[in-house]
């Protein structure tokens, strides 16, 4: 019987203390389904400052199913992730953070699902160990993506699961210079579901997402998705006009029913002029938000540029 190959894809920056556990975690896994599957293990290194390349070099060496890529620079943890997509070569494809945040042992549970017909299986973790105020911040985010755009983005999806060769292609397809993975995803359809699974502590190193990743996150698939931003921007900017014109006739209203009649202080002006000076400035960064996104799509600078591939002509 011919076996399916499916690919595995693990980003990774800095992660020494994690990397030879998560090639050892997914052959373990992959080998209890070999009577049916084969599988190639991609790692891409984004320019790790520690001994992160090094050990997959070792790896790689050992483990024919390992394959590497390297890059000239970091290029960000979507182009990382989207260009391992673009190496694959199996009928489905399955994220693994090297981190293994995202447990393997799911793997198997993915591929059932997959063989019952789903073509995108969603990991949704049920244990996000954030605080309080994160937590508000990520639920106020996908309600907003989601009234904003009309994608149906996932809740607490990290991007873990599997992802149907047919999947793949559409995403492949996208020619997006700051790509947002999961929007595509989400944009393009297919049978999906949902899989439950609990998130693991990260055993080792330190995580270089931040506050402003995060950020920068929110704003790329709000801008990536929806113009209800500068619409709205349009819409608020024009209510405003109207009630500026609506205030100076009521004004001269009154000051033709009592000439005597002053208007209120200087306090007042100066309340005014900061409020209204914050809603420009406010309208001036969501256009630049979508301008700059532009200027990053037709300059068509390098999208990411590979140092070298590993193991790739022992496929």
């Amino acid at each position: 019987m011919t076996r399916r190959l499916i690919s595995i894809i693990s980003p990774a920056f800095n992660e020494e203390g994690n990397v030879r556990r998560c090639h050892e975690e997914v052959r373990a896994v992959m080998e209890s389904l070999a009577d049916r599957y084969d599988y190639e293990h991609l790692f891409g290194d984004n320019c790790s400052t520690d001994r992160t390349l090094a050990i997959l070099r070792e790896i790689a060496a050992e483990d024919p199913h390992v394959k590497v890529l390297t890059y000239t620079r970091n290029w960000g943890a979507e182009k990382n992730s989207l260009t391992l997509f673009q190496h694959t070569t199996g009928e489905a494809v399955i994220p693994v953070l090297s981190d293994l945040q995202d447990p393997p042992e799911k793997i198997p549970r993915f591929v059932a699902l997959w063989e019952q017909g789903a073509e995108v299986v969603f990991g949704t973790y049920t244990n996000r160990a954030d605080g309080l105020l994160l937590r508000l911040a990520r639920k106020a985010y996908y309600r907003m993506v989601r009234a904003l755009s009309g994608e149906e983005m996932v809740d607490d999806h990290s991007g873990f699961g599997l992802y149907d060769r047919k999947v793949v292609d559409e995403l492949l397809k996208v020619d997006d210079f700051n790509p947002h993975i999961r929007g595509v995803i989400a944009s393009v359809g297919f049978r999906r579901v949902r899989e439950p699974y609990e998130r693991q502590k990260r055993r080792a190193g330190i995580s270089s997402y931040n506050f402003g990743r995060y950020l920068d996150t929110a704003i790329n698939s709000i801008v990536s998705y929806s113009l209800v931003p500068i619409r709205l921007a349009t819409i608020l900017g024009l209510a405003l006009s109207g009630l500026s014109l609506l205030f100076a006739f009521i004004y001269a209203l009154i000051k033709v029913l009592n000439w005597n009649f002053q208007a209120p202080g200087a306090t007042t002006v100066v309340v005014l002029i900061l409020f209204f000076a914050g809603i420009q400035l406010l309208f001036l960064g969501i256009i630049g938000e979508y301008v700059a996104a532009i200027h990053g799509q037709v300059r068509r600078k390098p999208f990411v540029v590979i140092r070298e591939k590993i193991n790739f002509d022992r496929s």
